[in-house]
């Protein structure tokens, strides 16, 4: 299977090189972690072909054992239709996984879009969907007319298309003084689920404003508020905090930690985090990963960047962490994160950490 397919990849290449149509376009990115032992972090290899308005796309990822895969995709206009598809595969054990397709349109302020995601049996169950042994369908319909949203969905669990859900959204629905707010009403296969309003903002003082919501469902109301902080000048800042509330008194303001980076010119900066109540901040910031490590509360972080080789810019992020392990001046770790372009089409990546971690990795585009 696998001589195969790599057989019909080079016959596709050298066929359309061959007749000059379309162009390639490709790269490689690879990282290798030295410390601790040795071991291939990332090999992927995408190769991209246009031509006719489209976009094809594969994608190998080869790291040995069995987590290699391969994801086949297509994407471009078809009229006054945008297509988005792809197919993911089990490279090693020569599997069909996933595939999904999407498809939009927009139309004198209508928006219309359908998404279809199909799960072969090795992939796993679609939620809504019990145990799959055959195969399972999800198709989501969308419509939007400003300020209004419609999504409606359908499974195919292998007896047949039925209705899972409806929800319609009114977002910006003005008020008064300014206050504006945004709806949600949301209808599942068993009846009415729930009516949402959020996205009220009442501007307070000094940057801070009151944020509330409430949620009504058929056995109960829940009521959601807190304060947010807007930035001040150039130098961003952010307070992790939340209200303390008795019943519908409100107490006070609990502050759990705060952050400040301010830029330094075009893309350099320095950046500061403290946080007072740890897993509270690390909830809210999971998108940058990661950010602590053991009895970490603390780390300052700068960035730097600059011309580099061939007309690409070089980055670099240092960071230094601080715990109350004893260390001098509290530091626990210390990290860098660099990014140099070496030729045109090459940069090598470099990341570090005390004490023992060690990334090389690069990029080479063709």
């Amino acid at each position: 299977m696998k001589r195969a397919l790599a057989v019909c990849t080079v016959l596709a290449v050298l066929g359309f090189s061959a007749f000059g149509i379309g162009t390639f376009s490709g790269k490689w990115e690879a990282t290798i972690e030295l410390l601790p032992p040795a071991s291939l972090t990332q090999n992927t290899l995408t190769l991209n072909y246009y031509d006719f308005g489209m976009t094809f796309t594969g994608i190998l990822s080869l790291l040995g054992g069995t987590s290699d895969t391969f994801t086949a995709k297509v994407s471009g206009a078809f009229g006054p239709f945008t297509i988005a598809g792809q197919m993911n595969f089990d490279f090693d054990a020569a599997k069909y996984l996933d595939s999904k397709l999407t498809s939009s349109m927009d139309f004198a302020g209508l928006g219309l879009g359908l998404e279809v995601i199909h799960y072969g049996p090795d992939k796993g169950s679609i939620a809504g969907c019990g145990t799959n042994t055959e195969g399972q369908l999800k198709y989501t319909l969308t419509a939007k007319v400003d300020p209004i949203t419609a999504k409606i969905v359908f499974l195919d669990c292998c007896t047949g298309t039925e209705f899972d859900s409806l929800k319609v959204t009114l977002t910006g629905l003005s008020l008064c003084c300014g206050i504006s707010l945004n709806s949600t009403f949301s209808f599942t296969k068993l009846g009415f689920d729930y009516v949402e309003f959020t996205g009220i903002n009442i501007p307070l003082c000094c940057g801070v404003s009151l944020t509330a919501g409430v949620k009504f469902k058929t056995d109960a109301k829940t009521v959601t508020t807190g304060f947010k902080f807007a930035g001040f000048g150039d130098a961003c800042f952010t307070v992790y905090a939340d209200a303390i509330t008795d019943g519908s008194a409100w107490l006070g303001i609990e502050v759990y930690g705060w952050k400040i980076k301010c830029s330094l010119g075009d893309c350099n900066y320095i950046e500061f985090l403290t946080a007072i109540d740890v897993d509270y901040v690390k909830a809210i910031e999971a998108v940058e990963g990661n950010i602590f490590e053991g009895d970490e509360f603390e780390y300052i972080k700068l960035g730097f960047c600059g011309a580099g080789c061939c007309g690409g810019k070089y980055t670099v992020d240092l960071a230094v962490y601080f715990d109350n392990g004893g260390g001098l001046f509290g530091i626990s770790r210390l990290g860098a994160n660099m990014s140099i372009p070496i030729m045109s089409n090459l940069t090598v990546k470099v990341i570090f950490a005390t004490p023992n971690s060690l990334s090389v990795g690069w990029v080479f585009t063709f």
